[in-house]
């Protein structure tokens, strides 16, 4: 399934939101720090002062805590609560209802980038804070949304065909590749690693001692599930996976200025061709959305058709 301009935009917007939370709670660390009364008191006995934390002889109180959360990030969340509130009663009106099924089929298709789908929860969860509660709430939100985004448009079957004269090789099935790398510096580099790995070193524990990736190095240079046409990927890469087999280790491949690399595939997969209607399905989707307001403005309209509103107090601080 295609991720629409919206979806894209609002993905980015929620990693934003999570990054900056991460990063305002090691500002807590630093501003929220207050000197206990009395430093000599055991943990026991500051159990008056409800903190927290505790750090070289200070604490943090669960008051300094959540103010501090507020003023950073309350008026992100208070917003999107009105947004779920103004698009769930849209919804009601509209008699719009997302089924498990599609929640299901959204989450799969999200996690198709990943080892498995318990590996994109997992993801979710270190890097979003997200249970898989959350990520289904999450997802049935956003299936909601453009549901009613939608609602009144229709799609001819002249539409459809044109699209799919122009655009049916994004419908072809696709050899996926589970993909680690090492990532060094030089070809001298590579050849050592490829060396090391002939006298059957093992690739992760290399990954993780030399290289240069950070992003991948502690996950054993695992790169995950990708297609053989991803965007994301070093292009020198997938041509050399494309003579490859599960397994077979690849290197040194030089990856224009940005070094060289040693890479392990791990796995391939042909995906499954879709059925015809499930296709023309996604195509009638994708040029509903496409013509559809963007969503973030539908959610604004909605709080706005609803009566929705921050109190003053909530609104962020002018350079804040």
């Amino acid at each position: 399934m295609m991720m629409t301009r919206q979806e894209k935009a609002l993905w980015a917007a929620v990693i934003i939101l999570a990054a900056g939370v991460l990063f305002m709670g090691s500002l807590i660390v630093i501003r929220g720090l207050k000197p206990a009364e009395n430093v000599s008191e055991s943990e026991e006995d500051q159990s008056g002062l409800d903190a927290v934390a505790s750090f070289d002889g200070h604490i943090i109180t669960e008051d300094q805590w959540i103010k501090e959360l507020k003023r950073a990030r309350g008026h992100e969340v208070l917003l999107q609560m009105l947004n779920q509130r103004a698009v769930e009663a849209e919804a009601k009106a509209l008699q719009i209802q997302v089924t498990p099924e599609e929640i299901a089929e959204r989450v799969k298709a999200e996690a198709a980038g990943y080892e498995s789908e318990n590996a994109y929860y997992q993801a979710m969860s270190a890097q979003l804070g997200l249970g898989p509660g959350d990520v289904r709430a999450e997802a049935a939100y956003q299936l909601t949304l453009e549901k009613i985004a939608t609602v009144d448009i229709r799609i001819s079957d002249d539409a459809v065909d044109h699209y799919l004269e122009q655009h049916q090789e994004e419908y072809e099935p696709k050899k996926q590749y589970e993909l680690a790398w090492i990532k060094l510096k030089g070809r001298k580099e590579a050849n050592r690693t490829l060396d090391r790995l002939e006298q059957g070193e093992d690739f992760g524990k290399l990954a993780e001692e030399l290289s240069l990736d950070e992003y991948t190095r502690m996950q054993g240079g695992r790169l995950g599930v990708i297609e053989e046409d991803d965007p994301f990927i070093p292009e020198e890469l997938l041509r050399a996976a494309e003579d490859l087999e599960a397994g077979d280790i690849a290197g040194p491949i030089q990856l224009g200025d940005e070094g060289y690399a040693v890479m392990r595939i791990l796995n391939i997969v042909k995906t499954e061709p879709l059925s015809n209607a499930e296709i023309r399905a996604s195509v009638r989707k994708q040029l509903s959305l496409n013509e559809a307001v963007p969503l973030t403005q539908l959610e604004a309209e909605l709080r706005d058709k609803y009566g929705a509103k921050l109190i003053t107090k909530a609104t962020p601080k002018q350079g804040a």
